[in-house]
């Protein structure tokens, strides 16, 4: 998950969390609860390419902050990532979801001021269009079809540009307007640039559970073993929540995607129970830093939620709230059910 605090999840603050998570939660009560977990860093970026790469994000050139819009590969092209390591064991790898460890964007040098602009209600030119054009209609290179994984689905990052979805590597269409200034304001999205025609921002979410539960259902029962990494783009702005969620935790619209969230996870659960795959398959649930204090979390408080639970600080701080995360593992028959475990992990 992206920004799930580790007192979102009721079974981790089940005084202090006021938002239900009954899927997550079943995944608990199905494995094990790990209680001193920790992402590598508490903002996002790091913290996605130790997962990946098995290595302190330290030892990169990213020395502070995330990989920044239109930003290059921080994982080197030469680098094993846990999708490589599994097609080595003759796995299937994919990747769903949010990526944002930089691409080899192609971008012609010169027209990079025509990618992005810092005016909400920007309109698009024939300039702009011919540059877009141009640019999404080659491979984009350096993604994660280059870093381990057979296939990729997702939106690299679904606050910023480009406003598509991208399959494997190449755009699903040609962004040819800028975004809508409405969906620009708060907790929206946050960095303007192209777009296609009509993008709306909370089909995301749901593409990537339908994506995820076809590859399980596809590739469940075959003769290879497959390994998926699912990035989740949530419950990290944009608080885009669709229409059947808004309101349903009665605390803002951060716990309301909370409570999505919290449905995919079970959508997932549920494909690889009807695939028959759910007894051979190791599933390990966590969040890549703490929840965000700026989506109302002095609201969620006075409301009873902590979304850090007993911790101390948010994403970002060095406190344990912006690094200590929920981690979940369950492998029927080799992890047991219902169990925690204290030890330090990472």
């Amino acid at each position: 998950a992206d920004d799930l605090g580790y007192g979102d999840v009721r079974c981790y603050n089940p005084e202090g969390g006021k938002i239900p998570t009954p899927n997550i939660d079943r995944l608990a009560e199905d494995g094990m609860r790990f209680t001193d977990a920790h992402s590598s860093s508490a903002v996002c970026s790091p913290s996605r390419y130790t997962i990946l790469t098995g290595r302190y994000h330290w030892r990169t050139k990213l020395q502070s902050g995330i990989v920044g819009l239109w930003g290059e590969p921080l994982i080197s092209g030469e680098r094993l990532t846990i999708g490589g390591l599994a097609q080595r064991q003759g796995y299937r790898t994919a990747c769903v979801g949010k990526w944002h460890l930089g691409w080899d964007w192609p971008i012609q040098r010169g027209k990079e001021n025509l990618f992005s602009s810092r005016e909400k209600a920007a309109k698009a030119t024939d300039e702009h269009r011919a540059a877009w054009a141009e640019a999404f209609a080659k491979p984009i290179g350096g993604g994660p079809i280059t870093r381990g994984f057979n296939e990729y689905f997702g939106t690299d990052v679904p606050n910023w540009p480009p406003y598509c979805f991208i399959e494997n590597d190449r755009t699903v269409g040609i962004p040819s307007e800028f975004l809508p200034p409405d969906l620009l304001r708060k907790n929206q999205a946050s960095r303007q640039g192209p777009a296609l025609e009509g993008w709306k921002l909370e089909p995301i979410l749901p593409a990537l559970a339908d994506r995820t539960s076809q590859l399980i259902k596809r590739w469940a029962g075959g003769e290879k073993p497959f390994l998926i990494y699912m990035p989740l783009t949530s419950p990290h702005t944009p608080l885009s929540v669709n229409e059947e969620w808004v309101g349903k935790s009665g605390i803002n619209l951060y716990a309301d995607l909370v409570m999505e969230t919290d449905a995919v996870v079970g959508e997932v659960l549920d494909a690889l129970e009807q695939s028959g795959a759910r007894e051979d398959t190791l599933v390990i649930f966590t969040s890549d830093n703490g929840c965000a204090h700026y989506i109302g979390v002095s609201e969620m408080e006075q409301k009873g939620h902590f979304a850090s639970g007993p911790l101390r600080g948010y994403k970002s701080d060095a406190w344990e709230g912006g690094h200590r995360v929920p981690f979940i593992a369950r492998w029927p028959g080799k992890v047991e059910a219902g169990t925690e475990c204290g030890q330090l992990v990472h």
